[in-house]
């Protein structure tokens, strides 16, 4: 068995070279490595070649300039050679044993399909207080990509992973069409490696919990404020609808129920208002809400007057262009 470790990278040269970094020191003494270059920047190129002048573990550059992280995820697995292909991110850094553990869990349980593991922060600041009540005691914190959820060992039809840590057959990944699309530029179209999750539940298939292949999930200051959680909430809106209307998009009149329905359901624009500078637990809470909310009726009213939008929403394989 052959493991191909896939890092799509969009202008963040100076974290990729942390990453890579990284990867020099596993413990698992054959892996093949590449970077997809989604900015197609030659400078990025270059640092992969002057990287290599002294990489114990060479690294294969791979430019796709079409814009997506779905795009890059997939030139990078129609690059790869291996049967298993591990994906991450450039701002991720990796415990010695992570691929070993990979391929370990993968060896012994050839009926597993697909896994993923811890992702445990590194602050590159200290997070703010607010922060840390707000994440409690969580084994998944989903808006910082966090989880830990398990000690042991889990292989589930409900298995689950995040894009930074995740590992999965060669085959399965074009059987099942490949990720889902994420953003376009400032669109965001899709539910990405979740869509991912949700192919494999589908086909019941085995998804793993290997809990000693450990990623450690860079998170800068940019990342601790209120104004990026609701980003990143908005965003998962926007997924929640690519969900909900992927298979078909119904009537104009069923779209614009569902707008009253998510409005008269989710009453948090008042409340919003009311506890803008707030960041107690339940207040922020209200504000992710009213974020969450507000995409998913921004999102459905694109679906009802934009058809190349529609076109989008509905296509099923993006694996092949």
């Amino acid at each position: 068995m052959q493991i191909s470790v896939i890092i799509p990278t969009y202008n963040r040269s100076h974290l990729l070279l942390q990453a890579l970094k990284s990867l020099q020191e596993q413990t698992l003494k054959s892996f093949e490595l590449l970077v997809v270059d989604n900015a197609a920047d030659l400078k990025i190129e270059s640092m992969v070649a002057d990287f290599n002048q002294t990489a114990k573990v060479l690294v294969k550059y791979v430019s796709e300039p079409q814009l997506g992280l779905h795009n890059a995820r997939h030139a990078g697995a129609n690059a790869a050679k291996g049967d298993v292909l591990v994906f991450t991110d450039d701002d991720a850094t990796f415990d010695a044993n992570w691929l070993l553990s990979y391929a370990q869990a993968f060896s012994e349980h050839p009926e597993m399909v697909a896994a993923g593991g811890p992702v445990r922060p590194v602050w590159e600041a200290p997070p703010p207080q607010w922060l840390l009540e707000y994440m409690g005691d969580s084994k998944m914190f989903t808006i910082l990509s966090l989880m830990e959820p398990y000690a042991e060992f889990r292989l589930d039809p409900q298995g689950f992973f995040f894009g930074v840590n995740m590992a999965i057959r060669r085959d399965v990944l074009f059987k099942m069409g490949g990720f889902n699309p994420e953003s376009f530029g400032d669109i965001w179209l899709g539910d990405g490696e979740s869509g991912l999750n949700r192919k494999l539940w589908k086909d019941n298939l085995l998804v793993g919990y290997v809990p000693d292949a450990i990623v450690h999930h860079h998170i800068p200051p940019s990342r601790m404020t209120v104004d990026y959680f609701c980003r990143r909430v908005a965003n998962e809106g926007a997924c929640d609808m690519y969900s909900y209307y992927h298979k078909a998009i119904p009537n104009r009149l069923h779209l614009l129920t569902h707008v009253v329905q998510i409005a008269v359901k989710n009453k948090f624009w008042l409340k919003s208002l009311l506890t803008q500078k707030r960041n107690a637990p339940s207040a922020l809470d209200i504000k992710l809400n009213a974020a969450r909310s507000q995409s998913q009726i921004k999102y459905i009213f694109r679906l009802i007057f934009d058809r190349d939008f529609q076109k989008l929403v509905l296509r099923q394989n993006w694996l092949c262009n």
